[in-house]
């Protein structure tokens, strides 16, 4: 899977839940959703898009976690990562989300 679809999707998944950050935890979920295991829907309700939503930003450790990812996959957008890349982010991802 290309890291950058785990990135959008996770923001999708921010958007979906109407949270004013990207957190660890919608990373994790935004893996799931690439790998088809779940979907958006299975998320729950979305906020409505009438209800006003603060401005977005992503939780400084996940930044510097990306940061570090991206920059180990060589700064490519379009790079791929493989299924034990995947089992590391994860891991390290479910680490963020044990500390909050």
């Amino acid at each position: 899977m290309r890291f950058t679809d785990i990135l959008t999707t996770a923001s999708a998944v921010a958007n979906f839940l109407g949270e004013p950050e990207v957190t660890a935890g919608h990373l994790l979920q935004a893996i799931e959703i690439v790998e088809g295991k779940r979907s958006v829907e299975d998320l729950g309700r979305p906020l409505s898009p009438l209800v006003r939503r603060p401005g977005g930003g992503v939780q400084a450790e996940v930044r510097a976690l990306v940061q570090r990812w991206y920059a180990a996959i060589g700064g490519d957008v379009m790079a791929e990562i493989d299924d034990a890349q995947v089992a590391a982010l994860r891991a390290e991802l479910e680490a963020l989300v044990s500390e909050e």
